[in-house]
């Protein structure tokens, strides 16, 4: 696997969406769980909702990202003090919300990207799990206990039976992976042959977005432990770069693992979603072109340098399953821990000493020693 560098743009753009933006100036974020009330379908309901608040939130300047998970709702709110109040007093009174719970409320930048996206996810988890965490991160505001809005999603979301799901607040715990394909499902086929492997939860989501045509798209993960880190593999739809709440998490990602089919519109239409995604971004994920022989790296690589991204590639000969593409994108993602990778340095200053230990083993075991650190500083000037 070997860098190589996009020339011009062939598929279609999503307009101004993907323009760079400057900074947001600060805004209120609150963020509340309360019990569902919903009895019929749960995806035709938030439709529903995705309709009136679309409407009202553009107005008011707000953006929101909503979670149904086992029988609860989650709403992440951001936008000028007085749009938030008039969204919370219309949640107030909405006959589908019981049991209303604040878990999180701070100023600062946006992370979400439109005015509405929504997540339904299927778990085993039962009602009650979920319940116990609610009462945990409403315990800790109360306390003064201060985290940012997507740590108080990832503690909600993740069921209690996974991994590090008492540690989502810790950076330094786990290291995230995106995994899109160019055409078909084969990014869903790895995150299942993951969980069937090491005997782990697949975790199905749907997300909607805004947009036309995000309106619905799957997106499924998988969290293994990996020595000192958790590490969670998430598929997405391609369709789903586009959707805020997508591109809310797209900074704490270390990777994106894309699968190539070869055929150059849609292998350039990729990576031209995912540079539109990260336009914005502070920290943008290493990428991770996974393809057969006919690929055109090169071009690919343009692209990606063009939206200041690094991009790796590796050319797969044969027949190209689940396995053999794990095999070819895990050796990269070891080594971004062994050495010191400017995502998980940005995240997390003070590593743990596991996290230390495992490094420093990693270190020793790919023979790099004290060079890492030039290889690190290296990939941080090429992005």
């Amino acid at each position: 696997m070997h860098q190589s560098s996009s020339a011009a743009n062939q598929a279609p753009t999503n307009g101004q969406d993907d323009a760079p933006r400057p900074p947001s100036e600060p805004v209120d974020r609150l963020m509340y769980a309360s019990r569902s009330l919903v009895t019929g379908s749960v995806f035709a309901e938030m439709q529903k909702i995705r309709a009136h608040a679309l409407q009202r939130n553009v107005a008011d300047s707000v953006h929101v990202a909503l979670l149904h998970q086992s029988g609860w709702f989650m709403e992440w709110i951001e936008g000028p003090a007085h749009g938030v109040r008039a969204l919370m007093s219309r949640v107030v009174a909405d006959r589908r919300h019981q049991d209303l719970h604040l878990l999180h409320r701070s100023s600062g930048p946006r992370r979400l990207s439109e005015p509405w996206s929504m997540a339904l996810v299927q778990t085993k988890e039962a009602s009650d799990d979920f319940s116990s965490r609610v009462t945990t991160l409403r315990d800790e505001l109360r306390r003064g206990h201060k985290v940012d809005p997507a740590s108080v999603w990832r503690r909600l979301s993740t069921p209690l039976t996974h991994p590090g799901a008492a540690e989502q607040a810790r950076s330094d715990r786990f290291q995230r992976v995106m995994v899109c394909a160019a055409q078909g499902a084969d990014s869903f086929n790895l995150v299942q042959h993951l969980g069937t492997v090491h005997q782990a939860e697949v975790v199905h989501r749907r997300f909607v977005g805004a947009h036309a045509d995000a309106l619905d798209v799957a997106t499924d993960y998988v969290d293994l432990e990996v020595g000192a880190v958790v590490r969670r593999v998430v598929a997405m739809a391609r369709n789903g770069l586009q959707i805020g709440l997508t591109r809310a998490f797209l900074t704490d990602y270390s990777h994106v693992i894309l699968l190539l089919c070869g055929v150059p519109a849609r292998d350039l239409g990729l990576i031209e979603r995912l540079v539109g995604a990260c336009a914005n971004l502070n920290h943008r994920p290493v990428l991770v072109g996974l393809g057969p022989l006919e690929c055109d790296h090169v071009t690919l690589q343009r692209l990606a340098h063009a939206g200041g991204l690094v991009y790796l590639d590796c050319d797969l000969a044969g027949d190209i399953d689940s396995e053999t593409l794990w095999a070819a994108a895990e050796p990269a993602l070891d080594l971004a821990l062994a050495v010191n990778y400017n995502w998980l340095s940005l995240q997390s200053p003070h590593w743990s000493p596991a996290l230390r230990s495992m490094r420093a083993a990693a270190l020793r075991q790919s023979g790099l020693g004290s060079n890492a650190e030039l290889i690190s500083a290296g990939q941080r000037s090429k992005s």
